[in-house]
């Protein structure tokens, strides 16, 4: 299986938005072969404006594969959390696709840039772990824990506590998120937690640039490739034996706990 996970795109009239790097790193994915889908975890938009919303969808509608999207914390501003299941569809969902369940957790809340899950969309978790699948992967906007390289720590989820010990308790192997503009990857445990970086929002970290990410999966083994769109370089992030759980650091950008 392969995915493509894009983050922060930040669709926007004014400053926020970069159209041109949007339209290199739509080549690279739609050049990519064999990919099961793209999941695309929230800020399509920027203030959550119905022109952002037609604008986001647009630029999403050029992308070949089957998408899977959740919300953002700037998709849910001014009202933007009644637009989003009408051009994107609903929030939360558990799909199955092929051996991998995918839980989309929608982690924002209208008008707060922090995320929240609460017992409520935990419980999507539980029922994507219950389809018995031979893999669980899950998928919302906000960090759980601290991101490096991304600035003074703010916007958490609030209830990461909570939602960390769900994961953890049902080793749930793969959690893909975004928020923080900088790709990044750690193991807990037995759960990898993986960020994507922005994909054309101007607002880049240092040389963080513009990225997406690319998650491989194969009968033992996890891997996860960084794609700079500047530069079109692929480097290798992190790849593990799903089973044995045993990592092998491919990035400075990563730490195991």
């Amino acid at each position: 299986m392969k995915i493509v996970h894009i983050s922060d795109i930040h669709c926007n009239l004014g400053s926020d938005y970069d159209d041109s790097m949007f339209k290199k790193g739509l080549n690279l994915v739609n050049n990519e072969k064999d990919v099961d889908f793209v999941f695309i975890s929230g800020d399509l938009t920027t203030n959550g404006l119905l022109t952002e919303y037609e604008m986001a969808r647009d630029r999403v509608d050029k992308i070949d594969h089957r998408c899977i999207i959740v919300p953002g914390n700037h998709d849910e501003r001014n009202l933007g959390y009644h637009l989003f299941p009408e051009f994107f569809g609903i929030p939360s969902f558990t799909y199955s696709i092929d051996k991998v369940s995918f839980v989309g957790l929608a982690s924002s809340e209208p008008d707060k840039n922090e995320g929240h899950l609460g017992r409520a969309r935990h419980t999507f978790i539980e029922t994507g772990v219950k389809k018995g699948k031979s893999l669980t992967i899950v998928g919302f906007h906000h960090h759980l824990i601290p991101v490096p390289n991304s600035g003074r720590e703010t916007n958490i989820i609030e209830d990461a506590g909570e939602t960390l010990d769900i994961l953890l308790k049902h080793k749930v192997p793969l959690v893909l998120m975004g928020h923080r503009h900088v790709p990044y990857g750690v193991r807990l445990h037995e759960t990898l937690l993986v960020n994507a970086g922005t994909f054309s929002c101007t607002r880049t970290r240092a040389h963080f640039g513009h990225t997406f990410n690319i998650i491989e999966i194969d009968d033992t083994n996890i891997s996860i490739s960084v794609i700079n769109i500047e530069s079109e370089k692929k480097r290798l992030m992190i790849e593990t034996d799903k089973f044995r759980m045993n990592y092998e650091i491919k990035k400075r950008n990563l730490i195991i706990l």
